[in-house]
């Protein structure tokens, strides 16, 4: 029997909706906004410098895609509100927030000072807080929002205090903000991928043997890319995961599962 291309297309196709994708320059945010693109959304999308974003603006161009290209500091709640007020009078409307901006700064604990911690937790939690009010107060007619948080939420390892922290917390403003917005037919969700070498990775997970002992605990047997985590954002923004909220997919190969040797 053949696909039925058009009940696909119904569950998972975002025809007419828009949608707003922070840190959207490289990795895994670069994936999310091109996956959004194929399946028929228009992209705004964002990185602390817009000149940045060419690349991936001529990419959606590409595609057919309508597409915005944004700078934003997602901790700076005056370029938060003024972010989305272009993409709404760009388009008259925000159906879809993905807040994948973030910032990680590896040292102990101990050694922290304090204006890196506040940097750390400004971007990765205040910011997608900010980002998602501000996307809410537009969506009348309902509308999804996705935060990108981590499996360091869910496990602990040394010196990512700040940034182990920001996710989990992260993670509970997503349960927290579900709740609150139910009743305006607004889905909060997110999605926790694990070890993915991106651009950001670099310096971690270039090192082989380093490498080799993460692919050791990960039942699957390899480290993610940045196209995994696509297709769950695509059920949680598509009409397929329309009675999904408060919940975080974790896509990390099984690694918090913790069977790996």
């Amino acid at each position: 029997m053949s696909a039925d291309l058009d009940y696909l297309g119904g569950l998972f196709g975002l025809e007419g909706r828009t949608a707003l994708v922070t840190g959207a320059r490289q990795g895994v945010g670069r994936e999310i906004a091109l996956g959004l693109a194929r399946a028929g959304a228009s992209v705004a999308v964002t990185g602390r410098d817009g000149a940045s974003l060419a690349e991936l603006g001529a990419e959606l161009e590409a595609l057919g895609a309508r597409h915005l290209e944004l700078a934003l500091d997602v901790a700076d709640p005056a370029q938060v509100d003024a972010c989305v007020a272009a993409v709404v009078g760009e388009w008259g409307r925000i159906d879809i927030a993905i807040n994948n901006a973030g910032l990680s700064i590896r040292r102990p604990a101990a050694d922290y000072d304090v204006a890196e911690w506040d940097a750390v937790i400004h971007t990765n939690l205040r910011g997608p807080f900010l980002v998602a009010r501000a996307a809410a107060a537009h969506m009348d007619d309902g509308g999804r929002i996705v935060n990108l948080s981590s499996t360091f939420a869910h496990t602990a390892a040394a010196e990512r205090a700040p940034y182990a922290a920001g996710k989990a917390g992260l993670e509970h403003l997503t349960r927290v903000l579900a709740i609150e917005w139910a009743a305006r037919g607004i889905l909060v969700t997110g999605v926790a991928p694990g070890a993915t070498p991106t651009e950001t990775r670099r310096g971690v997970l270039d090192d082989p043997a380093v490498v080799e002992q993460r692919v050791k605990q990960i039942p699957l047997g390899r480290l993610g890319r940045a196209d995994d985590v696509v297709g769950a954002v695509l059920l949680l923004v598509s009409d397929a995961g329309r009675f999904i909220t408060g919940q975080t997919i974790v896509v990390d190969g099984g690694y918090t599962l913790g069977a790996g040797s």
